[in-house]
């Protein structure tokens, strides 16, 4: 491939990064002057970050791609592409402040998984702080804005009901091994014994699905109590699943909720987890 040629690539390629961070800022401005989205719902609040969260993404990758592509008018994109994230962050800000102050005061009933969205959104307000402290021109106006949000995001936490800790239940054991020789019994009185239940059914493995956007997947709704009767089932905690990937057990939550992205290849892992998962050995797969 020749110079010109390679130059019209990359040429074609920054315009297709611009023109797909300019989408997202276009559904963020449509959603902010919708008169139908609601400023008062969690479900809204969600939806907004949501789009945000998927701008910056894109903007991110835009940036690091710009950064090694040939064409003459990389600077300008570059400079392009930051402006376009400091408008979108400062539309942020005042649209999030809010949604906040609205939930505050209509004291909206707070649904479950409430608690962990906050915290989600009080990281990114962290993350924020950061990127107003770094920007140039920063005259530190904007921390009284930020320090309220954060206030107002723990009178919110504080509020909303906290998500039902599913740990190992304390009558159970793991099933015998097919062939194993019986253990034998115990040198002590015999205890009353409880009455023969049916038979164990049979585990099937799980399979989620969901929407795939850019290789993250949007897991479909239910995909949480899938998961949580999978894991009962075997007698693993969340939390056990949630370390073997490598995440919180909050971040899991929020995927499996279908409010945050996976990557398809760490799915793949949570279903190998779940599904491979050895209840003999306790060992996962």
């Amino acid at each position: 491939m020749n110079t010109a040629t390679d130059n019209q690539a990359h040429n074609q390629e920054a315009n297709e990064l611009i023109s797909k961070i300019e989408q997202r800022a276009m559904q963020i401005f449509r959603f902010t002057e919708d008169p139908d989205e609601k400023r008062s719902t969690v479900s809204s609040f969600r939806k907004f970050s949501g789009l945000v969260d998927e701008f910056h993404q894109a903007a991110e990758v835009a940036e690091g791609r710009l950064s090694v592509l040939k064409t003459g008018r990389r600077d300008e994109l570059r400079r392009y592409v930051a402006q376009m994230r400091a408008k979108i962050l400062k539309i942020e800000i005042d649209v999030k402040q809010s949604y906040l102050e609205n939930l505050i005061e209509t004291r909206a009933a707070l649904p479950f998984g409430a608690r962990e969205f906050f915290a989600t959104r009080m990281k990114r307000l962290e993350e924020i702080s950061g990127l107003l402290r770094d920007a140039p021109g920063s005259d530190g106006g904007a921390d009284d804005i930020l320090g309220s949000m954060r206030k107002m995001l723990q009178h919110l936490m504080d509020q909303a009901p906290q998500l039902e800790v599913f740990e190992r239940d304390p009558d159970w054991r793991p099933p015998a091994r097919s062939g194993s020789a019986p253990r034998p019994a115990a040198a002590a009185p015999a205890a009353p014994r409880r009455q023969a239940g049916p038979a164990t059914p049979e585990i099937k493995p799980i399979r989620l699905t969901g929407r795939d956007e850019w290789g993250r997947v949007f897991l479909d709704k239910g995909s949480f109590d899938t998961v949580n009767y999978a894991c009962r089932a075997r007698g693993i905690t969340l939390d056990n699943v949630a370390s073997k990937l490598g995440i919180t057990r909050v971040a899991l939550t929020l995927i499996l909720n279908g409010q945050d992205p996976i990557q398809r290849n760490m799915l793949d892992v949570l279903h190998k987890i779940i599904n491979n998962y050895n209840a003999a050995t306790g060992e996962l797969g």
